[in-house]
């Protein structure tokens, strides 16, 4: 979508302590009827979830982290969509998050014949694009590409077809992702081909709409890549679209989401986190940063980082 900007939640304390963007523009209590669009004024959620392990039943998320740690159990493996001998490699377990996003989209070197990127490195690069986030560094398109190619042995890798290149990730999703939208990578998702050459979108769903249901039944559902989990999902959370608004500008540059974005607000969220590790207990985490890291025991540290939907800060 054209002209949106997403608040990313940097720290995992904000969800339920009040972090609200009056200051936007059309505003939910002030609303008139037809002639006002969808309410701008959210409050800040929960943060994209910390790396870590998710429990699944299928496709469907059950527990744990909804920012998977990729895994040997998560890997692509040779696989057989039709009963005919190994036509695939594909995703052996459902995983969530930017890893798996980037696990399923990117191709290493960007070159036809070129594999899938591996576990480690969607983990790796993940984690860095999440880094880059938090110290509130460009996350452009270019920008992207550089932490992808400083981490992925071989020719240069790119997020986004290009040249050589058959990856299909977009900066807009790795926006979604960051600001705490939902990405669900499927067990049998197909990567490439049996020799770990990747394929794009096209050529998956070749090879998934060539399955029957005597081979769905025997072999079970291929799927042609991941997708944002949506409402009714298990594992769902909404998030609002904002747009690049008067109000909204007015706000990141002097109003209540410039406060949001200070280095020096105070949040202690003391009921459901713990800020030190003594006072850490089964039921109040410590809070954390994101990609890492314990937020400031005195709570002091920014809310919340501003993009636009080409990766720049604002």
């Amino acid at each position: 979508m054209a002209n949106r900007v997403f608040i990313l939640p940097l720290r995992s304390d904000l969800a339920g302590v009040g972090l609200n963007l009056t200051d936007l523009s059309p505003n939910a209590g002030q609303k008139n009827g037809v002639y006002d669009g969808t309410p701008q004024n959210n409050y800040i959620a929960e943060m994209h979830d910390a790396e870590g392990v998710t429990v699944v039943n299928g496709i469907a998320y059950v527990s744990g982290s909804l920012n998977t740690t990729l895994l040997a159990a998560h890997n692509d493996i040779a696989d057989d969509t039709t009963g005919g001998g190994n036509d695939v490699v594909a995703t052996q377990q459902t995983c969530f998050g930017l890893a798996a996003y980037l696990f399923d989209r990117v191709q290493t070197g960007g070159g036809v014949g070129n594999a899938p990127i591996t576990i480690a490195q969607a983990n790796t690069c993940a984690g860095l694009i999440e880094a880059a986030a938090l110290a509130g560094n460009a996350l452009t398109e270019a920008a992207i590409n550089v932490i992808l190619a400083a981490n992925i042995a071989g020719a240069t890798t790119l997020l986004a077809a290009g040249g050589a290149s058959l990856s299909f990730g977009t900066v807009e999703d790795i926006m979604r992702i960051l600001a705490g939208e939902i990405y669900r990578l499927p067990l049998l998702t197909i990567l490439g081909t049996q020799a770990d050459v990747f394929l794009t979108l096209a050529n998956r769903q070749v090879l998934v709409t060539a399955q029957t249901p005597t081979f769905i039944t025997a072999q079970g559902q291929f799927y042609v890549s991941g997708g944002f989990l949506a409402a009714g999902d298990s594992g769902y959370r909404a998030r609002p679209t904002l747009v690049r608004t008067g109000a909204f500008n007015i706000s990141n540059a002097e109003g209540v989401i410039d406060g949001y974005k200070l280095a020096t607000i105070e949040v202690l969220n003391t009921v459901n986190f713990a800020y030190t590790a003594a006072t850490v207990t089964a039921i109040k985490p410590r809070a954390r940063l994101l990609g890492g890291g314990n937020v400031a025991a005195t709570g002091i540290g920014a809310a919340i980082g501003v993009y636009d939907d080409a990766g720049n800060p604002l």
